[in-house]
């Protein structure tokens, strides 16, 4: 058996299917621990301690270059480790292999790869044809087959979320996510699951689901060894099939208890989906708005939603004594300002308790991105300049009103909860972007502690140790 280390930069990036992943590995009998670099008094010791064999380095679009980061210096201090890349970025750019300090990178699934590749340093023998895997060899990338993907989701190994819970801010903090499945039913324009889909495609079906006693099972355990007040399943859907939730609704009441929140998307919020939710405990359900342009949302989500939907979906929402959550995007391509106040109101007449909106981002190998590209709504340049939006919100798209857009961005929670404001934020939003506005994201917290059920000394406990809450890349759930 062999040490396998993950490398990790900052704890708000916790990765489920890290966890899965290093469950299946201690079941194989390995050796498996993780070093957040940011939250060690000496990162270079931790990664020399662990004397790693094989080194696994999440990889995310917008996190890809502290990945980079990550590799160079662990092939500084353990030389002979193999180190792998996985996640979104390594998924959709296996040529990242071609980097000096890359060994491998995993195309999508990692479990089944990693195993095989960890056996097989065990025994010492050859390991570049493993399936998943993107190498090089005399000077030449090699992409192997893709293997199935894995169903059912039970035979994994239960999670190994000690792996992040031995920091103890992290352990201690009583908000705690979980996932039940991976892959998605729609195909939004913005979204990497299309691309997923596509390339798994005769590989098995996409949108797969633990049980509901293997779900639940899951919080159970956690719950039995940490502090747990208030469960987020952050599955794309989570109300996919009613019959899973009828099933789900009892076990979780009976073995957990605790009240939850969950993504759904608009058409899938029926009578029968929220009296199972109520029936769990669900204390709020997260649907996507995105914009009150109907013809819009139908471009970006690939579905025809119309805002009276939206309204039927809020009034069961909140109806049922839930919390309603929305996400909501500005600036997109064709979007005009009066239409991002159209959205402001539309969340406003819903009675929006708590509003995720972010600027628009083409995000690499999307649809969203080449019909942007295409139609002349970005810049020629962007694609080999893509820019870390996550670390300071921009307008990325061609347009006119781009600066009130990026002004409106920070305005928009307070235009909701505060009706009278709109004439004032109307004016305001034309005049110069200025980083003082980050001070209007202090509601933030206050909506995210009545969300969640938070203290306060519980989120800022655990903020001390993140700190910059920018920090946070694009975690995709399905990949490392």
């Amino acid at each position: 058996m062999i040490n396998v280390l993950f490398v990790q930069d900052n704890a708000i990036n916790e990765s489920l299917a890290l966890s899965e992943l290093g469950g299946v590995l201690r079941a194989a009998g390995h050796r498996v621990s993780l070093v957040l670099t940011d939250h060690e008094r000496d990162a270079d010791a931790a990664i020399r301690s662990a004397d790693p064999a094989l080194v696994v380095i999440p990889c995310p679009v917008t996190g890809h270059e502290v990945a980079l980061q990550h590799a160079r210096r662990v092939k500084s201090i353990s030389p002979r480790a193999i180190v792998v890349m996985g996640g979104t970025h390594a998924t959709l750019s296996p040529e990242l292999a071609q980097e000096p300090d890359v060994d491998a990178v995993v195309v999508g699934e990692a479990e089944g790869a990693v195993a095989e590749l960890a056996a097989r340093i065990d025994a010492g023998s050859t390991w570049t044809d493993v399936l998943n895997l993107a190498t090089v060899t005399d000077g030449v990338l090699q992409k192997n087959a893709l293997r199935p993907l894995i169903d059912p989701l039970d035979q994994l190994a239960m999670p190994a979320r000690d792996l992040y819970f031995r920091y103890g801010f992290m352990g201690r903090f009583p908000w705690k996510k979980f996932s039940t499945g991976r892959g998605c039913i729609h195909a939004c324009t913005f979204c990497w699951n299309p691309t997923l889909a596509e390339m798994y495609e005769a590989k098995g079906s996409f949108t797969r689901r633990k049980s509901p006693a293997r779900a639940v099972e899951e919080v159970r355990v956690v719950k039995e060894r940490w502090p747990l007040r208030t469960v987020h399943f952050s599955d794309d859907l989570f109300t996919v099939r009613s019959s899973w939730l009828e099933q789900f609704a009892p076990l979780y009441r009976k073995e957990v208890g605790i009240p939850f929140t969950c993504n759904s998307s608009i058409e899938l919020v029926t009578p029968r989906n929220i009296a199972a939710l109520k029936e769990a405990g669900c204390r709020g359900v997260c649907i996507g708005v995105e914009t009150a342009n109907e013809r819009l949302r139908s471009k970006i989500l690939k579905k025809t939603v119309t805002n009276d939907d939206v309204r039927a979906a809020a009034r069961l929402i909140k109806g049922a004594g839930m919390k309603l959550i929305t996400f909501n995007m500005l600036a997109s391509p064709g979007e005009t300002l009066e239409d991002a106040f159209a959205t402001l109101r539309l969340n406003r007449e819903i009675g929006t308790d708590y509003v995720r909106v972010n600027l628009a981002v083409p995000l690499p190998h999307t649809e969203f991105e080449a019909d942007a590209l295409a139609e002349g709504h970005l810049d020629a340049s962007y694609v080999d300049n893509r820019v870390n939006t996550m670390e300071r919100p921009i307008v990325a798209f061609r347009h006119e009103d781009a600066r009130a857009f990026q002004n409106l961005f920070y305005f928009f929670r307070l235009g909701i909860h505060v009706p009278g404001l709109e004439p004032v934020i109307r004016r305001v939003v034309h005049l110069p972007v200025t980083p003082l506005l980050d001070v209007l994201r202090v509601m933030i917290p206050f909506e995210e502690k009545g969300i969640n059920n938070l203290r306060w000394i519980d989120g800022l406990r655990f903020f001390r140790h993140i700190g910059d809450p920018h920090k946070r890349n694009s975690n995709y759930p399905t990949l490392i």
